[in-house]
This record gives structure tokens, C-alpha cells and sequence, in this order.
């Protein structure tokens, strides 16, 4: 191989790994706004917008529990609750193969309702599946963070 050659095939090599990264990238943003959109949906108390971010097969392992849409939705506050959250995410790791995508981050979330008030921090993971052009859940497992005592 000749300089030239060697040149013009370091340039393609590249800029063929700056697309893979690019696409990378943007399927990782894709996969954040995910994630956060599946809590705007919970927060907003809408069944059918939060449905819509689920699987068909979607499962939720949280506090020692295996739930299913039909379960996660049975539990949720209802409007005219007086249920409050405001979420915060600390992304850790999010990652892409082909038509599946997982996030690994910590939640933080203030929350208000009949209970009262009272801070919350998770680390969760999620697995998420291209769903025409966006991501829906398929599992989420969530481990409440408690800080020891003293």
C-alpha cells in the first residue's frame, strides 16, 4: 500500500468510526429522554400515556416484587390524588445493540401526597426495545437506597 492509499483509507476508517459513534450517541440520547419520558408519563397520572411507553411482555421488579403492566398500573395514584413528584437523574451507563437498549442510573425523587412528604433515591436498571421510531420499556428493576442510620 502505497502513502496515498494508507491516507485514503485512514480518512474512511475515520470518519466511518466518528458515524458509529454519532449514531451511538444520539441512540443513547434517545434512550435518556426514554427513560425520563416513562416518569413524566407515572407522574403525570395518565394511564394510557404510561402504557404506551410499556412492552406488551414489560415487568417490573421493585421492592421484592415481579409485576406486570396490568399490576404496575393497578397501583398507580390516580388523578385528583394529590400526588406530586419531581424526579432527577444521574446517568451512569447507557448503552445500544441494535434494537435493544439499557440504562443504568440513580433517581432521586421528591414526592408529596396523602402520606405527606418524603425524598427518594433508587439505583435502577432498565431494558428498553425499539419500538418504530422510539424505545419502550420491557423491565425495569428497581432498588430503593436507604442510608444507614447512625
Amino acid at each position: 500500500m502505497n502513502r496515498r492509499e494508507f491516507i485514503g483509507a485512514t480518512g474512511v476508517a475515520v470518519v466511518g468510526a466518528y458515524t458509529v459513534s454519532s449514531a451511538s450517541q444520539d441512540q443513547a440520547a434517545a434512550i435518556r429522554r426514554a427513560v425520563e419520558g416513562y416518569y413524566a408519563a407515572y407522574r403525570g397520572l395518565d394511564k394510557a400515556k404510561y402504557r404506551a411507553c410499556l412492552t406488551d411482555d414489560y415487568v417490573l421488579l421493585e421492592n421484592g416484587e415481579l409485576l406486570d403492566a396490568d399490576g404496575d398500573l393497578a397501583v398507580m395514584a390516580s388523578p385528583g390524588s394529590g400526588y406530586q413528584r419531581t424526579d432527577a437523574f444521574d446517568f451512569k451507563l447507557v448503552e445500544t445493540q441494535g434494537d435493544v437498549g439499557y440504562a443504568v442510573y440513580f433517581l432521586t425523587s421528591d414526592i408529596k401526597d396523602q402520606k405527606g412528604s418524603r425524598h427518594r433515591e433508587w439505583l435502577e436498571s432498565m431494558i428498553l426495545r425499539r419500538s418504530g421510531t422510539g424505545w419502550r420499556t420491557a423491565l425495569l428493576h428497581s432498588t430503593r437506597l436507604t442510608k444507614a442510620v447512625g
